[in-house]
């Protein structure tokens, strides 16, 4: 029985570090579409700027400025619900120790607490004319099996089913995120096509890049790709926390999660490289 405790244990302290590095990807992954939002942006006025007299120019500049100001506010609030999360994957990884303290659990309520504080303004907020709360899945809490180590015990009675929705909401997120950055990944590469095909057409010689900007528009955005895993690996993520939760995780789960994580950290790695 002692022996199967600890395994217990060590899933949940395996399953804390793997929810930690999460959410440092994830931060790239918005960082990313940060950029998109203001490059897809940048490229209409530039594309539509001659058509503009200088007082349309201001009026639809300084109109951007404040869209975008708002995308970016939205991405910090996710960004900062992350890294609340991270925090109490951390407490959690303490929790798994047979020896933590009763105050743990107290440190575990104030990291949630943070978390419930500022949840309802991230279901709430826009992206795309769609709100987050839309792409929320459904949640069935966890049944809590119980065992003996007493601090993780009480956190997860108290808490697994909240923590459980908090990691929706992080699925749902990236979802909208992902929504939003197809829309600004077709928007830029249908200018770079245009682009494209009247430089090909034209009796100019072609541009020595031609063809290597051509298999780039041509190929789905990295950040794509990137926020597609981000959102996959949120939805393994909570599904794993409620299998240990409950006492029925095997090793295999464990194994396809970190790669879904190994996955993310590869996509939003090479978004990092290209933006150096």
């Amino acid at each position: 029985m002692l022996t199967g405790c600890a395994a217990r244990l060590n899933q949940f302290n395996t399953f804390a570090q793997a929810g930690i590095t999460y959410v440092t990807a994830s931060q790239s992954v918005i960082q990313a579409a940060g950029t998109a939002s203001v490059n897809t942006d940048s490229a209409l006025l530039i594309k539509y700027r001659p058509e503009l007299s200088e007082a349309q120019r201001r009026e639809r500049v300084t109109q951007s400025d404040t869209l975008l100001k708002q995308r970016l506010n939205v991405l910090q609030l996710i960004s900062a619900h992350g890294r609340l999360l991270q925090a109490y994957f951390q407490v959690l990884a303490s929790l798994s120790d047979p020896k933590a303290p009763d105050s743990v659990g107290t440190a575990a309520q104030g990291v949630y607490n943070s978390l419930a504080k500022l949840s309802p303004s991230l279901k709430n907020v826009t992206i795309g004319g769609t709100t987050v709360s839309s792409f929320i899945p459904t949640v069935t809490a966890p049944i809590v099996a119980v065992f003996k180590a007493h601090a993780l015990n009480e956190e997860l009675k108290a808490r697994s089913g909240a923590i459980a929705n908090e990691i929706a909401l992080q699925e749902g997120a990236f979802n909208a995120i992902e929504a939003e950055l197809k829309t600004d990944a077709q928007e830029q590469q249908n200018l770079s096509e245009t682009d494209s095909i009247a430089q090909f057409a034209s009796t100019n010689p072609l541009p020595a890049e031609w063809a290597s900007q051509r298999l780039t528009l041509l190929t789905t955005s990295p950040s794509v790709g990137a926020a597609d895993a981000a959102s996959k690996a949120a939805a393994h993520l909570r599904s794993t926390f409620t299998a240990i939760v409950e006492n029925r995780l095997d090793s295999a789960d464990f194994a396809s999660l970190m790669s879904d994580i190994s996955n993310m950290l590869t996509l939003t790695q090479s978004i990092e490289g290209a933006l150096k």
